[in-house]
């Protein structure tokens, strides 16, 4: 998990739901025991992480919410960006809605590289994007 403990970024924050408590190793699901993260309502928000290297990627590992708002993890479209922030990479997509504690693996295209990787819900308005751990896996 080249993710682990990096820092993370997110289009707001909503409570205690802050970035990087999706890239801290706690998998636990029940966001009141600290270890979600959590947009404010708005159109397409995103979370992303930066690796600090640039990293071959394989997939990208999403882990939900277990104890309400599950649904939320839909219509997710994942990228990657190089040095330049440019998420113009697309790894793989999600539907959802997503259920209780579901973990989502997102397979990236062979030959993925990149130093940034973004998760963002990119269909509907008033959205709130909230999720308990992310991994990305690679070299």
């Amino acid at each position: 998990n080249v993710a682990l403990n990096k820092t993370a970024y997110q289009s707001s924050t909503y409570w205690f739901g802050v970035a990087n408590k999706g890239i801290d190793g706690n998998t636990d699901t029940n966001f009141m025991h600290g270890s979600c993260t959590q947009t404010r309502q708005t159109d397409s928000p995103y979370w992303y992480v930066d690796l600090g290297f640039e990293s071959h990627i394989q997939f990208v590992e999403i882990t939900n919410r277990g104890d309400g708002p599950y649904s939320r993890l839909r219509d997710l479209e994942v990228t990657i960006a190089s040095e330049r922030k440019e998420f113009n990479m697309l790894c793989n997509t999600f539907k959802g809605p997503g259920t209780a504690s579901q973990i989502v693996v997102l397979n990236c295209p062979q030959g993925t590289w990149g130093r940034y990787v973004k998760i963002q819900i990119v269909e509907g308005i008033d959205n709130t994007l909230t999720f308990c751990e992310v991994k990305v896996f690679g070299v």
